[in-house]
């Protein structure tokens, strides 16, 4: 990927992370566009094998999906049977309309603008679902041209190979979180020094996954130490990414003058007064 050194990158993660946005909608990616970040969307395939945008495997929480749908997986479900719920009004009144985007309704917004950039997490690794969606996302990112303006991620190193492997103009991201018992921090830099080992081949982005504390008192805010933070600035300079859960200002801060150049947010506007 090229870089400008003068430049901070954002990504709106899921679009607005249900905080500005309907997440995954494409209210949600205009949003983020607007703003001057790169949107994500999360990727899955329906019963026809639609590739769709969608961060869950229900409509439970984002639609207006009855109770006799809203349970089931989207993987039982066509696309036409999706597109009959409203994605945005759960969220805010003037979102209502929304729909849960095809892939390719995305893609359509952002061919005939080459500065559009999207980011695409997977979400069907399950080996059920996983063969229709890197196929029908392959023939999408055929049909539309936009490989060049894609950043496909996950937590899968493999999966994140194969795409590279299969779609080279396509940029690739893992990134790196841990929500299980033992220490989350020490975990998540196990991860990085796996990768490191690996010499991060196949990835042109790594993202860290930084849980922050509040009323600190002066102290690091992050559960990623500030060594942890610069080794990992030293191997990758703007190819390290930081997805801050929560943030202030102070902690943005300490970020930058770290020399981090890459960050995702899911409060697009309040990151983006944050940064200026």
């Amino acid at each position: 990927m090229r870089f400008d050194p003068g430049k901070i990158y954002w990504q709106a993660h899921r679009g607005g992370g249900s905080h500005e946005a309907p997440d995954n909608t494409l209210y949600a990616m205009q949003y983020g566009w607007s703003l001057g970040g790169i949107p994500e969307a999360d990727i899955r395939v329906t019963a026809d094998d639609a590739v769709i945008c969608l961060h869950d495997n229900t409509l439970a929480r984002t639609t207006d999906a009855p109770d006799a749908v809203k349970d089931r997986p989207v993987r039982e479900l066509t696309l036409a049977e999706l597109k009959k719920y409203d994605a945005g009004k759960k969220f805010r009144d003037d979102c209502a309309g929304q729909r849960i985007p095809a892939l390719s309704e995305v893609f359509e917004a952002m061919s005939a603008n080459p500065e559009k950039m999207l980011y695409c997490d997977v979400k069907n690794y399950d080996s059920d679902a996983f063969p229709a969606l890197m196929e029908g996302f392959k023939k999408l990112v055929s049909e539309f041209g936009v490989a060049s303006q894609l950043i496909v991620c996950g937590c899968d190193y493999e999966l994140n190979c194969r795409f590279k492997h299969d779609m080279p103009e396509v940029h690739t991201m893992q990134w790196i979180g841990y929500w299980g018992p033992s220490n989350q921090a020490e975990q998540k830099v196990k991860i990085f020094n796996q990768l490191k080992a690996k010499g991060f081949a196949c990835l042109d982005l790594v993202q860290y996954h930084l849980d922050f504390t509040p009323d600190c008192a002066g102290a690091w805010p992050f559960d990623i130490g500030e060594k942890d933070l610069m080794d990992a600035l030293s191997l990758l300079g703007p190819r390290l990414e930081v997805l801050p859960w929560h943030f202030d200002r102070d902690a943005i801060r300490l970020l930058l003058k770290l020399g981090v150049k890459q960050f995702a947010t899911d409060e697009p506007m309040r990151f983006s007064k944050c940064l200026q």
